[in-house]
């Protein structure tokens, strides 16, 4: 594939994924996302011979690694300077896409078994950021037992948070648990 392609192609997955931020897997076609890139429709499949099914497992996995990257920043940290971190992060792109956006691996999660594929990534995902809560939470001096609970706990706060603000148009849940999930912490290290 040529460099202009494989740009154009790119654009095309990234252009997905953000359809699916705003408008859930069920509503993200291979056309609107090829429109939105400015491609041509005859193109379609020529990068994308799996169909819309291919286009959602790799807007699905890009949208995991961009998001992976940002979770990879704290896994040195402590609670007191990750959680808020994470909750900021979130509370920007939902800020910034004017409450209209939340987070593609979820709208995968949520997307049904016709592309299970993507919905296994998201769960790989979430397993995975749970696991980077996981390390956080030892590095705050957390008890070993509670640790995988409590991030179990933290991610699905954070994610709900996330839903809650989009539906109140407000970043007021994301910042409440950002002072809860911090409150947790400092009880079980006491």
């Amino acid at each position: 594939m040529s460099r202009a392609g494989a740009a154009t192609r790119a654009r095309v997955v990234e252009s997905a994924m953000e359809r699916m931020r705003r408008q859930g897997v069920g509503a993200t076609s291979m056309l609107d996302a090829i429109a939105d890139a400015g491609a041509s429709r005859g193109s379609l499949y020529h990068y994308f011979p799996g169909g819309r099914a291919q286009l959602i497992e790799e807007a699905t996995a890009l949208a995991v690694q961009e998001y992976t990257d940002a979770f990879s920043l704290i896994v040195e940290l402590d609670a007191e300077q990750a959680l808020p971190l994470v909750v900021e992060y979130w509370r920007i792109k939902v800020a910034e896409s004017d409450f209209e956006a939340g987070c593609a691996v979820a709208a995968a999660a949520l997307g049904g078994s016709d592309i299970a594929a993507a919905r296994a990534k998201a769960g790989e995902a979430f397993t995975s950021w749970i696991g980077m809560i996981e390390q956080v939470l030892r590095n705050s001096g957390v008890p070993a037992d509670r640790i995988p609970s409590v991030a179990t706990l933290a991610l699905s706060a954070i994610e709900g948070a996330v839903v809650i603000g989009l539906a109140h148009r407000s970043v007021e849940p994301m910042e409440q648990i950002a002072v809860e999930l911090l409150e947790l912490v400092r009880a079980l290290r006491a």
